[in-house]
């Protein structure tokens, strides 16, 4: 069965300075998610508000828009959606991401061209071979990122869980950013 992305419709791109790219968030009865990265085993609203040396922003979506719109931030997914077996619907992990049916590439490059982006974030720095052509996607806008003068950088998943080293490793790489 085709799952698409839940949110990519309500909040298309419209070129902010700081472009974070997830990987997917299925549109299904069981994800409960309200906005992206708004799994319960997710600690992106831990991770990135204590980049800015805030306090966690989760299960509060209103808040979480606030806090974009104040650091001029925008949020995307690579993939737009998936073939799955219906029993694997509510199952997260990459093997269920096999057959990608669409990715989001084509509109993340509008959005790069319009130049208004300066840095983008990829959550995720290892890549599953059983995610279709991830890596490939990924590293389309990596290219034009660097070839543009746009900063790009892979960040540690904010998924399955949260340590105090992963919350450095946010922190490094967004404190190390050039003045913008």
């Amino acid at each position: 069965m085709l799952v698409n992305h839940k949110f990519l419709n309500s909040y298309p791109l419209v070129g902010k300075k700081i472009l974070i790219i997830g990987t997917f968030n299925p549109d299904v009865p069981c994800n409960k998610a309200e906005f992206f990265y708004g799994r319960a085993k997710n600690y992106f609203w831990d991770l990135l508000p204590s980049v800015f040396a805030k306090e966690s922003l989760k299960g509060d979506v209103q808040k979480q828009k606030e806090f974009l719109e104040t650091y001029d931030i925008e949020l995307s997914d690579l993939i737009l959606s998936v073939n799955m077996n219906e029993t694997d619907i509510c199952n997260y992990g990459d093997d269920k991401l096999k057959d990608v049916k669409g990715y989001n590439t084509d509109n993340i490059l509008e959005i790069l061209k319009k130049g208004k982006t300066k840095e983008v974030y990829f959550t995720r720095k290892s890549f599953d071979k059983s995610v279709e052509n991830i890596k490939t996607e990924i590293y389309k806008i990596k290219d034009f990122c660097d070839k543009n003068s746009i900063r790009f950088r892979f960040l540690p998943t904010p998924a399955r869980f949260l340590t105090e080293k992963k919350r450095q490793e946010w922190q490094e790489c967004f404190n190390s950013r050039p003045f913008l």
